[in-house]
């Protein structure tokens, strides 16, 4: 499905649908096409939660989706000026675009994203709520690379109904955007990229060794025997293993992970190596935790044994330490590419030595 019909079009449809076919379980009222949040301006700051101070403090750049965060029962869109609704954005760059800290440049948009409510929609009428998302996400992206990027390698980010707008975007119009090929690699956690998407657009791969670039990760985590149950994982789903990143479905020990961070309402954090395995198993990243009390479930969408809102923490220190590999690598095939603003200006070299061999243990 492409976005290629006209607005007046698809304000009429999704008006209809949301009015004759409302929503169950939630005391949203029907969606009011004339009361849709005004788009972002992503020539204005108040249209990102975060842009860097400095540019050129780090040679690479990430570019972050955060998940949903609207849920409640005002809107079926976000509205980007609501400051509780920023707030909750702004806690996703520590507990989750956390781990690209200390070695990229930090840029996310704000974006008029769907809410949680819409899972009880059907599929289309999720996608024309999505569509004003994609819509937003597309133009930031497109306003980050020709006006922030200035040449430098950069990762794309996201998680849930990021990482989905993402992959859309990938799937749709990678290798007509521009800027191609200085992508490190997508981190897209929290939804599936399947073989479909694959086959779609053939400038597409997924990551199956640590320091490949240029290429995709996607994994969605749950408890043994609850793949059906996982909104996210989707038929065809590719898996990339966040303990080996690699695809071997075969069981990766606790004692590979690093460290499973979680985060306390003081944005403290407690970190725990060996805290979980990893499995690659029909379609999705099933982990045996240590401490199933630590995982509880937040929201009926999804059931305990669905550990989505864990889908970072759980590989924390994993995902920083392999992105200091994809970096290094990419520098190293790409050595034109080190001599741009900041492209040396990352972290310490000793600790980029350190994240390395952690990684490689």
């Amino acid at each position: 499905m492409k976005y290629c019909y006209s607005l007046s079009w698809l304000l009429a449809l999704l008006f209809f649908w949301l009015n004759t076919c409302p929503a169950k379980g939630n005391g949203l009222a029907p969606f009011d096409p004339d009361q849709v949040p005004e788009r972002p301006d992503y020539g204005q700051e108040q249209s990102w939660i975060v842009l860097p101070e400095s540019p050129d403090q780090y040679g690479v750049d990430v570019f972050w989706v955060y998940p949903t965060i609207l849920s409640d029962e005002t809107a079926w869109l976000m509205e980007i000026s609501d400051p509780q609704l920023q707030e909750a954005a702004t806690r996703t760059l520590s507990r989750q675009a956390g781990v690209f800290s200390g070695q990229a440049n930090l840029y996310a948009p704000l974006y008029r994203q769907m809410n949680l409510a819409a899972l009880d929609l059907d599929k289309e009428q999720q996608e024309l709520l999505m569509a004003y998302g994609y819509q937003d996400i597309r133009q930031a992206l497109l306003y980050y690379l020709r006006r922030y990027n200035r040449e430098r390698p950069f990762i794309l980010a996201g998680h849930s109904q990021g990482a989905k707008l993402l992959t859309e975007l990938l799937v749709r119009e990678w290798g007509k955007l521009g800027g191609e090929e200085r992508l490190v690699a997508a981190y897209l956690i929290g939804w599936s990229v399947t073989r479909g998407d694959l086959q779609q657009n053939n400038r597409l791969g997924l990551c199956t060794a640590p320091k490949q670039t240029s290429c995709i990760i996607s994994y969605n985590t749950v408890a043994p025997g609850m793949q059906s149950q996982a909104p996210t994982v989707l038929p065809g789903a590719l898996v990339v293993n966040p303990l080996s990143w690699t695809t071997d479905q075969a069981i990766v020990s606790g004692r590979q992970n690093l460290g499973s961070v979680f985060f306390h309402g003081d944005d403290s954090r407690t970190v725990i190596p060996g805290f979980t395995s990893a499995q690659i198993i029909d379609g999705a990243l099933v982990v045996r935790p240590t401490q199933v009390s630590l995982l509880p479930s937040p929201s009926p969408a999804f059931p305990q044994g669905v550990y989505h809102p864990y889908d970072y923490g759980l590989f924390y220190e994993n995902i920083q330490a392999n992105l200091a590999q994809r970096i290094q690598a990419f520098l190293t095939l790409h050595p034109e590419q080190s001599g741009g603003p900041g492209l040396n200006r990352g972290y310490p070299a000793q600790d980029q030595a350190e994240r390395e061999a952690a990684a490689d243990e």
